[in-house]
């Protein structure tokens, strides 16, 4: 390497992970020179935009052995290679994993996701009543430890960013909603108890938010739809054809209509949200499944825009090897009818792609193409789809404050 002129050295430094330049530019000044040159690390960041954008996959605990850590997903049919993508496929840098046996049936010492925005990803120790959180970037490996949670909770987590006039990260917040059956409802109110963590304060912090009743009923049981902005969404159980939406940021709360079913209990269904903007939603509705987008504009302000529309039966000839796994070499007209040859999991954050769970697989589906591929051998449920774009530029996470008591 070191006869190489500098022009060759860039060619190869393109082709590494993060993980590996960040290794070798430590080997000499001269590669940590070429690393950090502002052209060096323009054309990096945009020879590596096509693999930013994709999905974490996260089994469920029972499924999942210790060394079985999320993956990241794009919306091609393979995984790029190593040479092809920024990405750690796993969590594992994570200096807080516990060991565990391989086949551990307990998950107190698992890293699992929360939530992901702005390129960041939102990890806690556990998947239940968790205390130990942490703000990490996968690409970077960099990773902030947040002062341990004094009440342990049944959470659902959302993490939120502020960013600089020149696009970094200002500071993060992460806010912990406690599920459905836990929520109050006083006469006409309904209060959520939220737990708030800023990096500005760099404490934990307890709130209750009141809103007006929605009239909504959510399934205890369920778990949200988290998007990138910050916002929960709760699927109606009983009232089928609404959601009620909680964002973090501005802690508001209302409800949303979504697109009518034929049947009242076609609940394959899944919301989403668009890098950028829009809202996604789809579901299988027995003998059809559909595609709908959010629009806003028109006269009432608000509608579901019909944009893909197939068959059930059209979409099980298009991958007979999907539709074999998924049946179990049992009857497709059966699962049809039960509303369950595939679920819908989760919506990739840019490009018109829906994941699918086949069995115990997971596929993806072009709506462009019409096309159906396995992309991974592994449990899925929409709990465990988490959309992720990192930004073509480097992100870092701001430290977080001198840690104070905090105020719970």
């Amino acid at each position: 390497m070191d006869l190489l002129c500098d022009n060759i050295v860039e060619e190869i430094l393109l082709c590494l992970p993060l993980k590996y330049l960040h290794r070798f530019r430590a080997t000499a000044r001269r590669y940590d020179a070429l690393g950090i040159s502002p052209e060096f690390t323009a054309r990096y960041w945009r020879s590596h935009g096509p693999h930013l954008s994709g999905v974490f996959l996260q089994t469920d605990k029972p499924c999942r052995p210790w060394r079985d850590r999320p993956c990241f997903l794009t919306g091609s049919v393979s995984r790029p290679s190593a040479t092809e993508s920024v990405f750690a496929s796993d969590i594992a840098f994570l200096s807080h994993l516990t060991e565990k046996p391989t086949y551990s049936w307990t998950s107190q010492g698992m890293i699992f996701i929360v939530h992901s925005s702005a390129g960041l990803l939102l990890c806690a120790k556990g998947q239940e009543r968790r205390v130990h959180y942490y703000v990490c970037n996968p690409v970077t490996w960099q990773c902030v430890t947040l002062p341990e949670l004094p009440w342990p909770g049944y959470n659902s987590g959302l993490l939120s960013v502020s960013q600089n006039g020149d696009g970094t990260i200002k500071s993060f917040q992460v806010v912990l909603v406690n599920h459905p059956q836990y929520w109050k409802k006083h006469s006409a109110c309904l209060e959520l108890d939220l737990k708030i963590f800023s990096s500005e304060t760099g404490q934990w912090r307890a709130m209750q938010l009141q809103s007006p009743l929605l009239g909504v009923g959510v399934d205890a049981c369920s778990p949200p739809f988290l998007g990138q902005s910050g916002t929960a969404y709760w699927i109606g159980y009983r009232d089928k054809d609404r959601a009620m939406a909680y964002n973090s940021v501005c802690h508001s709360v209302r409800v949303l209509p979504v697109p009518t079913r034929v049947a009242d209990n076609a609940l394959n269904r899944c919301l989403g949200e668009h890098q950028g903007g829009g809202m996604p939603y789809a579901h299988f509705d027995f003998s059809v499944f559909e595609v709908y987008d959010l629009q806003t504009d028109g006269e009432n302000g608000m509608w579901w825009k019909l944009v893909h529309r197939i068959d059930v039966m059209e979409l099980a000839q298009q991958n007979l090897e999907a539709t074999e796994y998924a049946t179990g070499r049992g009857s497709v007209e059966g699962r049809i009818n039960n509303n369950s040859l595939f679920e819908v999991i989760g919506f990739h954050p840019i490009d018109d792609i829906v994941y699918f769970g086949v069995g115990r697989a997971v596929a993806v589906y072009s709506i462009i193409h019409g096309t159906i591929q396995f992309m991974c051998n592994r449990q899925c449920f929409c709990m465990d789809v988490f959309p992720y774009v990192h930004p073509a530029h480097p992100v870092l996470i701001p430290d977080i404050k001198e840690v104070q008591p905090s105020t719970i």
